[in-house]
């Protein structure tokens, strides 16, 4: 979630005729393909943008994590956390730019590159496996900075994950968060805040942008708590 400037790359209104594969909110993965057009994309540490989207691939819930395939961030919040507010510049473009700049992580630095779609009536985001290392945001056109900034905060925290996780740091999470070991992924499509890898994305979030937590397995962190997991999101030293 970082800071937009001249680094954004607008490919508005270019449809691309990709295909991207979504399932429903659930249990279960594929689910019917459909065209996606992609309009903004930023590009990754080497300056490397990608528009054209491949499908995102699910693995099982105990696969390496190295190359693990996250959920994708189901729509959970009421309506009205995700309305646009009068205060909210009026086009999705603008929009984008106004949530990338309350991002103060180095993104870039994780290989990720970051691809604004049209809406998924399912999903608010979705991450790549790091073989992919490709970020999706799914714009619905009444959604506002701030969900918009909480979205992308997450799917970057996932991406952290994927790229400075693993067993010793997940195992330290577990203990730290008060949350009862279990596989860190669960499955593709699976509900996303329920899972510690969620949990671990929307603390992240959390701490980028200090507004909420979805997380169902532990509450949001106390101050002094969330100083001590800041140090999840960075190399190990």
């Amino acid at each position: 979630m970082l800071r937009v400037a001249t680094a954004l790359l607008f490919v508005v209104g270019l449809t691309l005729g990709a295909i991207l594969h979504v399932g429903p909110t659930g249990p279960g993965v594929g689910g019917a393909a459909r065209s996606a057009s992609v309009w903004m994309a930023l590009p990754d540490k080497n300056g490397v943008v990608t528009p054209v989207l491949a499908a995102p691939t699910t693995t099982p819930a105990d696969a390496p994590p190295p190359d693990a395939a996250l959920p994708g961030t189901p729509v959970g919040p009421s309506r009205s956390a995700s309305t646009t507010a009068p205060s909210d510049p009026p086009t999705a473009a603008d929009r984008v730019s106004a949530a990338m700049a309350r991002i103060s992580y180095p993104w870039r630095q994780l290989g990720y590159r970051i691809v604004f779609m049209g809406p998924e009536p399912t999903l608010w985001g979705r991450t790549s496996q790091r073989s992919m290392s490709m970020i999706e945001i799914y714009v619905r056109p009444d959604e506002s900075v701030d969900m918009l900034a909480h979205v992308i905060a997450h799917e970057i925290g996932h991406a952290v994950d994927l790229v400075y996780g693993n067993d010793q740091r997940r195992s330290l999470w577990f203990e730290m968060r008060g949350i009862s070991p279990r596989s860190w992924f669960a499955c593709s499509m699976c509900q996303d805040f329920s899972t510690p890898a969620g949990d671990f994305a929307e603390t992240f979030a959390y701490w980028q942008l200090g507004d909420f937590s979805r997380s169902q397995l532990a509450p949001a962190p106390t101050p002094a708590e969330l100083s001590q997991l800041a140090t999840f999101f960075a190399p190990a030293s």
